[in-house]
């Protein structure tokens, strides 16, 4: 990897790995609270598990791939495989299922805002709005850094928006079923 684009390739592989994370902490929050019958509509909807990377470092686990494919195909099984999970979840508890996503979604933002805030410079801390929109910029996984997507702007009020000039997830949420506005919810929570 180069100088410049290492440190790029770096901080994709680190939002990969938290929307991973979020999968897995939707996956124990149902268990938790269906435990007869969440863990059999997991493993229908990820037939191959969620995805892990272990402590391995990106070098290791690319080996000889070109960066850019093996990023972008772990995007797509990534965000492919969380749709499938949520489609498979509601439709497993409509009752229930939408709330206990919101709050499994909502959970690990607020964890991985705190683990943000342990590991920054107090400047990024605590409600400044410069801090979330860079943990924003480095955990929201929008695509790869080419691909027309999110921009995150803080406002004068102390709030974020975040603005999207193309949804890059619709086409991976709609090929499993996933509703885009239940989807965009669930992304909004986290």
């Amino acid at each position: 990897m180069s100088m410049f684009l290492g440190p790029i390739h770096y901080t994709m592989f680190n939002k990969i790995k938290i929307a991973a994370g979020r999968s897995r902490a939707v996956i124990e929050t149902f268990t938790k609270k269906f435990p007869d019958d969440a863990p059999e509509t997991v493993k229908a909807a990820l037939p191959g598990g969620s995805v892990e990377f272990g402590e391995k470092p990106l070098d290791d686990i690319i080996g000889d791939a070109p960066i850019h494919q093996f990023l972008q195909e772990l995007i797509d099984k990534i965000e492919t495989g969380e749709a499938a999970l949520v489609t498979a979840l509601l439709y497993r508890f409509p009752d229930e299922g939408k709330e206990t996503l919101i709050d499994a979604f909502r959970s690990h933002g607020a964890d991985t805002a705190k683990k943000f805030q342990s590991e920054s410079d107090a400047d990024a801390q605590a409600g400044d709005v410069n801090g979330i929109v860079n943990l924003l910029m480095q955990s929201y996984l929008e695509g790869m850094p080419c691909d027309p997507g999110g921009s995150f702007t803080g406002n004068g009020d102390g709030t974020v928006e975040v603005a999207h000039s193309e949804c890059l997830h619709g086409p991976k949420w709609e090929s499993v079923g996933a509703p885009a506005e239940i989807m965009c919810g669930l992304m909004d929570a986290w």
